[in-house]
């Protein structure tokens, strides 16, 4: 699987089996990919509109700063979330933020996340190995 974030809203090929008469379940793989799902949580844990320290995502989630970047870049492409940068006198600062578009995405990525565990937790045992004879 690469790391490579498709547009926003891009869902991926692969889907869960869907609750009877319902939609196939599938999950947007920017969001998905571990990285970008753990800074999607940190983001949309705080409350909107506040906004964390780049620093503070670095570190609380130990990723190098090149790793950080390329997983803010395209969660940003997508629309997922802000970066602003300031200047606190000489010292620049960059913020991110999660925006309403990636709120609603991480929700509905939730949302089908909870649908396909509950299709699998329900779904009727299959028992189609036979017992191997000695």
């Amino acid at each position: 699987m690469t790391d490579e974030a498709p547009t926003a809203g891009a869902m991926s090929d692969a889907t869960e089996p869907s609750p009877a008469g319902g939609e196939a379940i599938v999950l947007d793989e920017t969001i998905h990919q571990p990285t970008r799902l753990r800074i999607m949580t940190l983001l949309v844990s705080v409350p909107e509109p506040d906004r964390l320290a780049y620093g503070f995502i670095q570190r609380t989630l130990e990723l190098t700063g090149g790793n950080l970047t390329i997983h803010l870049r395209k969660l940003e492409a997508a629309g997922l979330l802000a970066i602003t940068k300031e200047f606190e006198g000489a010292k620049p600062r960059t913020w991110v933020q999660a925006t309403a578009t990636g709120r609603q995405a991480f929700n509905t990525y939730l949302s089908n996340l909870e649908r396909a565990l509950g299709v699998r937790l329900h779904a009727p045992a299959r028992h189609n190995r036979q017992a191997s004879k000695p």
